[in-house]
């Protein structure tokens, strides 16, 4: 019932910070939050990282997995209820046009599948799409589908554009709560290929190294993985070959972790600059996780070699506030609707002075 109230108050904060405008909100330093233990990419073993940064996500794909393929699809508890299984590198979507209340929280997702309001899949005419790929943050988890950083950054570009004579501004969300990063550039490609995005957000977080092997130990013992241009080079590099063992697996993924994210950030960038649409890369903050600092450098610097068009590092987003105001619950570091309030100010202030966005809004806008 605490954080029940305390998601309304925030709820309340946010929509004030932004009353015309993602303003910047004041806030009190306070101490860190310490709710689970350090999970970053140095470690052995990223089993630690899934019980941590997973432990309140679905991770559906490998619980549906285990339980066969005649349960694909079956509701096992408010986490298992939101997705559903698919035979292919993604291994888990979530389930289209569904409404419950998770994790006290009001979730909805439309025809397509995304935590987002329904979309034609043809562009409309004098529009402007921004496809937005990431994990659970990115889907809002644990917040209401009004305050994620997706719908309110939706809202304000929009304004912006509208009232300088621009184009809509739609932020299509194609976000799935524990993809890996190769994980959630296939869900695009298969979902969101067809909707005439104009520019792509590819979200991640500190500990997305590590996170495509983790999968991979999963997929490539059923055939999956081994022949797509996110992950091959790294797999051939490792050695590894169809029937091998699950250790000679493990061992061989762990071994190229960084070279697979490397792969897919480069195979991100190389696809969407053949599609003609730039691709900018948004590092978010998990609330209460300073010592993430250091890892974030390292993704935010391979992202950068990868060539992604920009690259947005909002660490210091939550700067100044206590985490205990930020987070949805005591034992979770998601952000809570004021976090993501915070996120949507900090990414609207770097998205603005682009220029593949300032056009849009300028003087020399289009009537």
């Amino acid at each position: 019932m605490k954080h029940s109230s305390n998601n309304i108050v925030h709820a309340i904060v946010a929509a004030a910070l932004l009353a015309g405008g993602l303003a910047s909100p004041a806030g009190g330093v306070g101490r860190l939050l310490r709710a689970l233990a350090d999970d970053g990419p140095n470690r052995a073993d990223y089993e630690r990282m899934e019980r941590g940064y997973y432990e309140h996500l679905i991770d559906a794909g490998a619980r549906l997995e285990a339980r066969g393929p005649r349960h694909r699809g079956d509701a096992a508890g408010n986490a298992d209820e939101l997705a559903v299984g698919v035979d292919d590198l993604r291994e888990y979507v979530l389930k289209p046009s569904f409404r419950t209340i998770h994790r006290g929280a009001p979730w909805s997702t439309n025809a397509l599948g995304m935590r987002d309001r329904e979309y034609e899949v043809s562009k409309p005419p004098g529009t402007f799409r921004v496809a937005l790929l990431g994990d659970s943050i990115a889907t809002g988890w644990g917040v209401d589908g009004e305050h994620g950083f997706d719908p309110l950054l939706e809202r304000a570009l929009d304004a912006r554009s509208r009232a300088a004579g621009g184009p809509a501004v739609e932020v299509l969300d194609f976000a799935v709560p524990g993809h890996a990063p190769g994980q959630r550039w296939e869900h695009f490609a298969r979902v969101g290929g067809a909707m005439g995005a104009d520019l792509v957000l590819y979200e991640g977080t500190a500990v997305d190294a590590g996170w495509d092997d983790r999968r991979l130990r999963l997929l490539l013992p059923r055939g999956l993985g081994w022949d797509s241009p996110l992950y091959r080079d790294a797999i051939a590099r490792a050695g590894l070959r169809p029937g091998m063992s699950a250790d000679e697996y493990r061992a061989g993924l762990r071994s190229v972790r960084r070279e697979l994210l490397e792969g897919v950030y480069r195979t991100i960038v190389a696809e969407c600059r053949a599609r003609g649409m730039p691709a900018f890369f948004v590092l978010v903050p998990r609330v209460g996780r300073p010592e993430e600092r250091e890892d974030a450098a390292r993704i935010v610097a391979m992202a950068r070699r990868a060539g992604f068009a920009a690259v947005f590092d909002l660490s210091g987003a939550y700067d100044g506030h206590d985490p205990r105001d930020l987070a949805i619950a005591d034992d979770d570091y998601h952000p809570n609707a004021l976090g993501h309030a915070l996120l949507a100010r900090r990414l609207e202030a770097a998205l603005v002075a682009r220029p593949e966005l300032r056009r849009l809004w300028s003087s020399e806008a289009a009537p």
